[in-house]
């Protein structure tokens, strides 16, 4: 069996230096992984790292999942991808999983979560075509993707700057503020978004009260509620919707269901798919030529979403990584008020922790030293993003990870 060449880190960095476009903030040390196994991966130098990024709230179902491998090598020697023109059973197989869970309404399959933020907003804005409503109010702090329109949707300035004039038709108030969106609310305005827990900004959850609030307010203004949850969504909580969590932890029974919500990231555990599940309002607006993407819903991506499902079933995952995930937030707040650790704030396999006295950067690099990976977020928190299937022995070793670096 001829054996591998040894792969160099300094090479890989070089190259990229050479010839990939430095779009992401990566560290000069940053490993150069080459293998990953469930909750672990290992660089080209065979060190060991916990990989409490995910990919960034991806890899629910860690790395190298056997039964992910298999679905994907016995789809693609079946059927790999057709046009959208056509009919194939596993997209209406994903349709109806993915309806049955979240509620009455219909399926639009894209590539990613800002393609499926775009899918959300392109409907509210054509349902309200009729009555010149186009404008999207969105929360301060938000992040809805990085295409054009997604920067304008994001309540971020930092994410437009050098990109303007920016796409119009976009209003920002505080988050968890229900005031202000009543305020907001004018006759040009389609629909409000926001996000389940703000991933991107910090991991600040939504309360009940807000989700309620908004959900009563934008029915008696006759708006859409667009619901973000492609980080937050998909299982991360320990429950399908962050909203479903957060509705649960305040006792509150009433029956919340937006307008659309749109998903993506978990929801492949590392196959690029997005989607967006359309409710009664908005299921029959995006009509023949109104929106379409040409790798959406293709057979083998369809096939994986749908075996993460199943995995996630049987293995009962949900309810491990919402145990873990409380864990998780134990084991760290015994740690906070020493040295960098601050709040520790989240649900399931999405914690935060504010960072004190450094920058997020260097703290995520420390840890990095120390064989755990996290992933920075808003100004001063550091995410925890475990995958689903991680084990009781793995949050404990994070947490003394954690504390080394004190």
């Amino acid at each position: 069996m001829k054996k591998e060449p040894k792969i160099e880190s300094a090479t890989v960095r070089a190259e990229y230096a050479q010839h990939v476009v430095p779009s992401y903030k990566r560290s000069a040390t940053a490993p150069v992984l080459v293998r990953g196994k469930g909750s672990r991966v290992w660089d080209a130098d065979g060190k060991e790292y916990l990989d409490f990024g995910s990919g960034i709230a991806v890899n629910c179902l860690g790395h190298a999942h056997p039964r992910l491998a298999e679905v994907m090598r016995r789809q693609g020697e079946e059927l790999v991808h057709v046009s959208n023109i056509f009919f194939h059973p596993k997209q209406a197989e994903l349709a109806t999983a993915l309806v049955q869970r979240t509620g009455p309404g219909k399926m639009f399959f894209c590539n990613s979560g800002a393609e499926a933020n775009e899918g959300m907003v392109k409907a509210a804005r054509k349902a309200g075509s009729g009555e010149g409503r186009y404008e999207v109010i969105t929360a301060l702090n938000s992040f809805h993707g990085r295409t054009l329109g997604m920067i304008a949707a994001s309540g971020q300035e930092r994410l437009r700057e050098g990109f303007g004039p920016v796409m119009p038709g976009f209003v920002y108030v505080p988050f968890n503020d229900l005031a202000a969106v009543e305020k907001a609310i004018g006759p040009k305005t389609a629909a409000v978004m926001v996000e389940g827990i703000q991933g991107e900004g910090g991991v600040i959850p939504a309360t009940a009260d807000y989700l309620l609030g908004l959900r009563k307010l934008t029915k008696e203004k006759g708006v859409s509620l667009l619901m973000d949850s492609v980080q937050c969504g998909h299982y991360r909580t320990g429950r399908f919707q962050s909203y479903e969590l957060i509705l649960e932890k305040a006792g509150k029974r009433e029956k919340f269901l937006p307008d659309a919500v749109s998903m993506a990231k978990s929801l492949g555990a590392g196959f690029p798919i997005g989607a967006v599940w359309f409710g009664e309002k908005l299921k029959d607006v995006l009509g023949p030529g109104s929106h379409a993407t040409t790798y959406g819903g293709t057979a083998l991506a369809c096939a994986v979403a749908l075996e993460i499902l199943k995995i996630i079933e049987e293995e009962k995952l949900a309810e491990n990584i919402a145990a873990r995930g409380e864990e998780l937030k134990r084991g760290l707040a015994q740690l906070t008020g020493k040295g960098w650790v601050g709040e520790v704030r989240g649900y399931g396999g999405m914690v935060g922790v504010t960072v004190r006295g450094r920058t997020h950067a260097e703290v995520a690099e420390a840890l990095a030293q120390q064989g755990l990976l996290v992933v920075p977020a808003g100004s001063d928190v550091l995410r925890f993003l475990a995958p689903y299937n991680v084990s009781m022995a793995e949050i404990e070793e994070a947490v003394r990870k954690v504390e080394a670096t004190l």
